[in-house]
C-alpha cells in the first residue's frame, strides 16, 4: 500500500462508543483514536486488526472528496492483472457505467499500462463536467464508454475497508512514508466524536518529491 489515508478511519470512531458519556470515556476514545492512527502507519496487520476489533459493523468510512470517475482498483495487483474495477462508488459519475470486474484498456486513447498508471497520464481526474472516453474489457468483450468527470464523495462500509486493507501488499505498506507525528487527540463522548491532529511526510509517487 503506497498511499496512507488517515482521516476517513477516524470518522468511523464516532460510531463505536454510543454508550460513552463520562470524561474518562472521552479519554479512552482519544487514546483509541491515537492508536487507530498509529496502526494505519505501522503495518497492514496492525491496521487490519484495529478495524476488525474496534469499528462498528454499522460504521462507515467517509473518504476525501475529489473530482474523477468514482471507482477503486487494487493498485498492488496492476502488474499482473491491470486496472480492474474492485468497487464502484455509489452516486459517483461512473456509477451507472462501470461494473465490478471491468478492466480498463485505454483512457482518452492512452493505453493503460503500469507506466501510464504510475506517471499520472491517464485522464480520470481533471476539470469537472468534461467527458472522458475510455475502453474497457467486460465479460470477454471490448466496450467503449464515456464518463463526465464529477464530484466523488466515497463512503465505505467496514467490509469494504477490510477488503481494501486485505488487498494491500504487506511488504510495501507505507514504503513512501518518511515520518509522522500524532500531535493531539480531543474527544467528546457526549457528542460521540473525536478529532486527531496528525502530521506526516511522504514521497509522492508521480513527482518524486517530498510532500
Amino acid at each position: 500500500m503506497k498511499t496512507i489515508i488517515i482521516s476517513p478511519f477516524i470518522v468511523a470512531l464516532t460510531l463505536i462508543f454510543s454508550s460513552c458519556k463520562s470524561t474518562s470515556d472521552s479519554s479512552k476514545i482519544a487514546t483509541l483514536a491515537e492508536n487507530w492512527v498509529a496502526s494505519n502507519y505501522e503495518s497492514k496487520d496492525a491496521a487490519l486488526n484495529m478495524v476488525t476489533e474496534n469499528m462498528s459493523d454499522k460504521g462507515y468510512n467517509i473518504g476525501a472528496r475529489y473530482i474523477g470517475f468514482g471507482f477503486n482498483f487494487n493498485a498492488d495487483a496492476t502488474e499482473t492483472d491491470g486496472m480492474v474495477v474492485t468497487n464502484v462508488i455509489q452516486g459517483g459519475p461512473a456509477s451507472s457505467v462501470l461494473q465490478l470486474g471491468d478492466k480498463f484498456l485505454s483512457v482518452n486513447d492512452v493505453l493503460v499500462t503500469q507506466e501510464s498508471m504510475d506517471n499520472g497520464s491517464l485522464s480520470f481526474k481533471g476539470t469537472p463536467g468534461v467527458p472522458v472516453n475510455a475502453s474497457i474489457f467486460r465479460q470477454g468483450e471490448k466496450i467503449s464508454i464515456t464518463v463526465k468527470r464529477g464530484i466523488v464523495e466515497p463512503t465505505y462500509s467496514k467490509e469494504q475497508i477490510l477488503q481494501n486493507i486485505s488487498n494491500a501488499d504487506a511488504d510495501s505498506w507505507g514504503e513512501n512514508l518518511l515520518g509522522y507525528e500524532i500531535r493531539e487527540a480531543v474527544a467528546d463522548a457526549n457528542q460521540r466524536i473525536v478529532y486527531v491532529k496528525t502530521w506526516d511526510k511522504f514521497l509522492d509517487d508521480i513527482s518524486g518529491l517530498e510532500a
